[in-house]
């Protein structure tokens, strides 16, 4: 019996192409976190929000495409990413702006 052939490992850029879902989330949540710091709060927290909401919609990918993303099982995952990332936006549009 032959041993099965091995895969050359990945450069630099496919291991990182491969972790798109996560780097979509955390690349997100930073804009989102420059934007509220030049005062634009609400546009801020929304990004974020949506950011961490996008990331609950990716783990519902296959296992293999979402790579780091994956921290527990996926109902745990998606519940978690989900309710934090819609709360996080609820909570940008509900806190009223400040009058000048």
């Amino acid at each position: 019996m032959t041993a099965p052939a091995e895969r050359p490992p990945k450069n630099f850029a496919q291991q990182v192409l491969g972790q798109w879902p996560l780097a979509a989330v955390l690349l997100g949540s930073f804009a989102g976190l420059i934007v509220a710091a030049s005062s634009h709060w609400r546009a801020g927290t929304t990004l974020i929000g949506l950011s961490i909401t996008m990331g609950g919609l990716f783990r519902l990918l296959p296992n293999r495409r979402v790579g780091l993303l994956t921290v527990r099982n996926k109902l745990v995952d998606t519940i978690v990413l989900l309710t934090l990332g819609i709360g996080i936006t609820v909570l940008a549009w509900l806190v009223p702006a400040l009058r000048n």
